[in-house]
């Protein structure tokens, strides 16, 4: 076929498309009903789209709820905002009228940007373009993925103008929008947010009004999730046109898939690990995934149990990680039949893994949308699946706002048989490593403070939480401090003093001055009434002095701080040989000798050699453990150190290959640069300068030799 007859075929193609649009279009408002089997090719796409369909790996044929009620509307250029619940198909719901919105419009190559799909996560991203490769393999466009924690910026460069559809990240699209002169989006056609409802939260909200004003108003929007918005500061931010609201599982009578079993136990904080390797010790042929609230949690829940040896690959993935190994631990995840996987809530949208057994809630989400995220990772499309959350007994509350939210969960026991118990094997390991102690106390500074920023504080009280039973949990010999608390402790002080009515404060004080004035004129007419008064006095003072004073009443009575001072003996020493003499001066300046002997008149009872060895002992332990933990503190800060100085040494050494080019030129004079530098900063610690300023050659055998014979005294 030629091309001619081609642009032909197509032409006529769009004009009968656009022609049935027109007249199939539903009205507004209009939502299908459901569990309805509607093919794809019943609809008015193009041929191309129906082959990547039906020549796809999952090879789709009927649409699924959220298609069905979606895709017509989006075909006629409509606003939509596409609420299902987790697994229901939202991907192919807006993947097909961008696809064929730019094929109507003859875009190519050189049009430039005409669709831009954000995500919420670089996994997410991945998982989208990945599908839009399957299903637009047949159509003539360009695509790319633009996502954050790659060092690739500059080759994105080269050819993200040329692009028609860019599945990105929020943050990664800013930069190149900012950056890059070749990208154009002023004819944009399409833009879709999906899991709307975490990109429009407070963690992306600046970056997409950054974003949106590069976009025309003139576009058709999408928004799709699990948990949909429908704020009106968030509609009237994005310029929503008339947009068609579509819940699909409004009316349903749960707001999660009939397939998934939700069940919930109650555990106490610091029991949580055992409880967890319990399970998993028991589900050996199961793929679970574990959502837990931090990323240092995460590390420390992977270390530990890759040390405890469960007997089933355990894997982690959570925001710190860098994004090429986050994206192999993702797809290494996927192909294993049984699995762990520990992750933060950055594997709780969107992302699509198959057969999952069990998805476990470590820790209680912040709310019940991202209860159904997490939850939703398991029992997709028609699959099944069970879901658990694990509550501390202060947070049991939550379990009301799961059933006012039409999540029937059930509430369950563990099984005191089936317990396995890691306390002591995770405290023996922490002592033992040093690594592993840093991870656990970071562990629990990060779940300390995740709990204290949860916004729901009727369910989240970090004063109800057993912190010092917590961290004996975790393998740590005592508490660590919370520098946050402590400050927001204080600004709650502070408050109150602002709060004070500082007139009535000085008028009180103005009538106390008075009384106690008239009681001490009184008090010098009766001399009786003045010395009861003055005991009185005195005996509020001492107790207000033992508020200031900390006092261990197991502590010889010595040590225990009194109000007199003793007499002041300063002791000089003699040298002289002979007998030991003690001379010591009185109060009048007196020298007083004192012989030291070894039998004294007053020999101290048994029990009073037992409390001086028994704090002898005590004092030598406190020594011993200070002395330790300088040392820790110091390996600890010796191992950051290090640590920040090998990723300093690799970016440096990835941005030199990176500023790199094809010219073979540049690539010899970068190394010779580095190898100059070098040579120059090895010459520089062996040479020294005469008089004349010529530099010598140290002999290092030389040297050696001489020291040798220098010890052996020859």
């Amino acid at each position: 076929m030629s091309k001619m007859k081609r642009h032909e075929q197509i032409d006529k193609e769009i004009s009968t498309l656009q022609t049935r649009i027109s007249l199939e279009a539903p009205k507004h408002g209009y939502a299908p009903p459901l569990h309805q089997k509607v093919a794809f090719r019943t609809l008015p796409m193009s041929e191309w789209t129906l082959q990547g369909l039906e020549n796809a790996k999952k090879s789709f044929s009927t649409m699924t709820d959220i298609q069905n009620a979606c895709i017509p509307h989006a075909l006629a250029g409509r606003d939509v905002l596409g609420a299902a619940r987790t697994g229901s198909g939202k991907t192919l719901a807006y993947l097909i009228p961008v696809l064929e919105k730019l094929f109507r419009e003859k875009y190519c190559s050189s049009d430039g940007c005409g669709a831009i799909i954000l995500s919420s996560t670089r996994e997410l991203a991945l998982q989208i373009f990945d599908v839009l490769r399957e299903v637009g393999a047949y159509h003539s466009l360009t695509a790319g993925l633009l996502v954050g924690g790659k060092r690739e910026f500059f080759l994105e460069q080269r050819h993200v103008g040329r692009t028609n559809i860019l599945v990105a990240t929020p943050g990664r699209l800013l930069q190149h929008l900012e950056q890059t002169p070749d990208l154009s989006v002023d004819q944009l056609q399409v833009l879709v947010l999906d899991e709307a409802d975490r990109i429009l939260d407070l963690g992306f909200r600046t970056q997409v009004t950054r974003i949106l004003d590069y976009l025309p108003n003139e576009r058709q929007t999408m928004l799709f999730s699990a948990t949909q918005t429908r704020k009106v500061s968030d509609l009237a931010a994005l310029s929503l046109k008339q947009p068609e609201y579509l819940g699909v599982h409004d009316k349903e009578k749960t707001s999660t898939p009939e397939s998934l079993k939700q069940s919930v136990v109650i555990v106490p904080l610091e029991h949580k690990l055992n409880a967890v390797y319990s399970f998993i010790k028991s589900h050996l042929k199961c793929k679970v995934i574990v959502f837990l609230a931090s990323c240092s949690q995460v590390r420390h829940a992977w270390e530990m149990f890759c040390s405890l040896q469960p007997g089933i690959p355990i894997m982690a993935l959570h925001g710190k990680i860098v994004q090429e190994r986050r994206t192999k631990i993702f797809f290494d995840y996927l192909q294993k039949p049984n699995a762990v996987l520990f992750a933060t809530d950055v594997a709780a949208r969107g992302l699509d893994f198959p057969d999952i057994d069990w998805v476990i809630q470590m820790d209680a989400p912040e709310d019940k949308d991202m209860y159904i995220h997490r939850a939703g990772r398991t029992a997709r499309h028609k699959s099944g699946g069970k879901a658990l959350l694990m509550l501390t007994p202060s947070e049991e509350s939550f379990i009301g706002l799961l059933t006012d939210a039409k999540i029937p969960i059930t509430k369950l026991s563990i099984n005191p048989t089936k317990t396995v118990l890691v306390t002591q094997k995770s405290a023996a390991l922490v002592a033992s490593r040093a690594y592993l102690k840093d991870l656990a106390q970071k562990a629990f500074k990060s779940y300390v403070r995740s709990m204290y920023l949860m916004p729901n504080k009727d369910v989240f009280d970090v004063s109800n939480l057993p912190l010092d039973e917590y961290a004996v949990s975790l393998g740590l010999s005592c508490t660590p401090k919370l520098q946050f608390l402590k400050k927001a402790v204080d600004r709650e002080q502070l408050r109150d003093k602002k709060n004070v009515n500082h007139k009535l404060h000085r008028l009180k004080e103005q009538i106390k001055a008075e009384k106690l004035a008239k009681r001490v004129s009184k008090l010098g007419e009766n001399p009786k009434k003045r010395e009861l008064s003055t005991e009185k006095e005195e005996d509020e003072m001492l107790i207000i002095k033992q508020k200031h004073v900390s006092v261990d009443f197991n502590d010889p009575p010595d040590s225990i701080p009194t109000n007199h001072t003793k007499p002041t003996k300063r002791i000089k020493i003699d040298g002289s040989n002979g007998q030991n003499k003690r001379i010591m001066f009185n109060e009048d300046g007196k020298e007083e000798d004192d012989t030291i002997t070894t039998a004294t008149s007053n020999k101290p009872t048994t029990r009073d050699q037992l409390a001086t060895s028994h704090d002898e002992y005590l004092r030598k332990v406190r020594e011993r453990l200070e002395t330790t933990k300088e040392m820790d503190n110091i390996e600890a800060k010796a191992r950051v150190r290090e640590k920040h100085r090998n990723k300093r040494l690799k970016e440096k050494g990835d941005n030199a290959e990176n500023s790199t080019n094809d010219d073979n030129k540049e690539d010899v004079i970068v190394t010779l640069a580095r190898d100059s530098d070098s040579e120059s900063s090895s010459d520089d610690g062996n040479e020294s300068e005469d008089s004349d300023g010529a530099d010598k050659v140290v002999d290092i055998k030389t040297q050696e030799e001489l020291a040798l014979a220098l010890i052996r005294g020859s």
